[in-house]
């Protein structure tokens, strides 16, 4: 084999040239072609932040974990700017006239019947002006119904018959979609399941509850029928 060097001189060896001794340049290729080539660092694909808020996107992740920046679609979900937590508490706003109006339909819906425990009846009675045993249902359907004798103004729970009822003498209110009863300071006390209540605490009620006043008047709450 020969070749013609960068000279221009004919050669019959295969590496460097006989006349100038310039070295075969093909020779030089192939002999640089099978070097060992260096191995190209490793490198992962580069970080790639969201165009949003600038957290740096998980891996493939179609959304940011940030902002909810859809990485494929480029919708937006979130602020451009993550809201920050305010660092001076607040006082909650007030509640819209609308909100304060849902709330009675919010609650849990109760029934109240009233009517005469017997066996309290016939302690301690009089064999005279006591009504027969009666019952009475109401809804609670308000944000404080009273509870107090028949004829007293503003009683939305009429009691009848029992002398030993304050005009009035409990309020059931409504606190947050629940309820609760509380003594108004009546002449002889409220209970509760069988426990006084004391003062002019709050104490929450359940269907099942039973709520007793004056001498042998005695209110349950029970679901209202849907």
């Amino acid at each position: 084999m020969s070749f013609v060097c960068r000279r221009g001189h004919h050669s019959i060896s295969d590496d460097f040239c006989d006349v100038c001794g310039a070295k075969n340049r093909d020779v030089r290729q192939t002999f640089m072609a099978n070097l060992p080539q260096p191995s190209a660092p490793p490198s992962g694909p580069a970080v790639q932040p969201c165009p949003v808020c600038s957290t740096a996107r998980e891996a493939a992740g179609e959304y940011c974990l940030n902002c909810g920046y859809d990485f494929v679609t480029g919708e937006r979900f979130g602020p451009i700017i993550p809201s920050r937590a305010p660092t001076v508490a607040q006082a909650p706003a007030a509640a819209p006239a609308a909100t304060l109006g849902r709330r009675s339909a919010l609650s849990r819906r109760f029934v109240v019947v009233v009517s005469v425990d017997p066996a309290r009846a016939d302690q301690g009675m009089q064999a005279s002006g006591w009504a027969e045993p009666w019952e009475h249902v109401v809804t609670l359907d308000g944000s404080s119904m009273v509870i107090g004798r028949a004829e007293a103004a503003g009683v939305s729970i009429p009691i009848r018959g029992d002398q030993y009822v304050s005009r009035q003498h409990a309020e059931i209110v409504e606190l947050e979609g629940e309820w609760a009863v509380r003594d108004l300071g009546s002449t002889n006390g409220t209970r509760l399941n069988g426990a006084s209540l004391i003062g002019s605490q709050l104490k929450p009620i359940a269907a099942g509850d039973v709520i007793e006043l004056g001498c042998c008047s005695k209110l349950t709450i029970l679901p209202a029928p849907e």
